[in-house]
Formats: structure tokens, C-alpha cells, sequence
């Protein structure tokens, strides 16, 4: 992993149409986004901060994006 990059989370949503949406968002709020799969994405951030406070940090923007969106169902997959 490069330096100042912390672990990737794969995130699944239920309805593959909003991919685009939640790509977007992520990236405006500093995330690096891979989409790896129809409805899946590979998260990460570049910070100095730890794993467990940036996975926090990807809690609340999560949380932040499906207020919107509450149809939509979000899976967090921790590798």
C-alpha cells in the first residue's frame, strides 16, 4: 500500500443506477474510487490517519449519501 493510503473497502450497492451518483459524491469528499463490478466499488483515502478512523470518516459519508438515497441498500465488504 502506498504510503498516506489507507486500506481499501469495497462497497456494494443494491441498485447498480446509482453507482455514478455514489462514485461522484465519494470523489468530491476526497476518496480515491475504483469501480470493480456492476454495482461495486473499491474505496480508499489518501490520509495519515489510521485505518479504523478513516473507515469512520467512510461511515459518516456513507451515511450522508443514503439520506438522499434511502431506497437504495449499501453493503460495506472489509477485505
Amino acid at each position: 500500500m502506498p504510503k498516506g493510503r489507507t486500506r481499501a473497502v469495497k462497497i456494494l450497492l443494491s441498485d447498480a443506477a446509482y453507482l455514478d451518483d455514489l462514485i461522484a459524491y465519494l470523489f468530491s469528499v476526497g476518496c480515491i474510487v475504483e469501480q470493480v463490478g456492476p454495482n461495486l466499488v473499491e474505496v480508499s483515502r489518501l490520509s495519515s490517519i489510521r485505518h479504523d478512523q478513516a473507515r469512520l470518516e467512510l461511515d459518516l459519508f456513507l451515511e450522508a449519501w443514503k439520506a438522499p438515497h434511502p431506497e437504495v441498500a449499501v453493503r460495506l465488504l472489509d477485505d
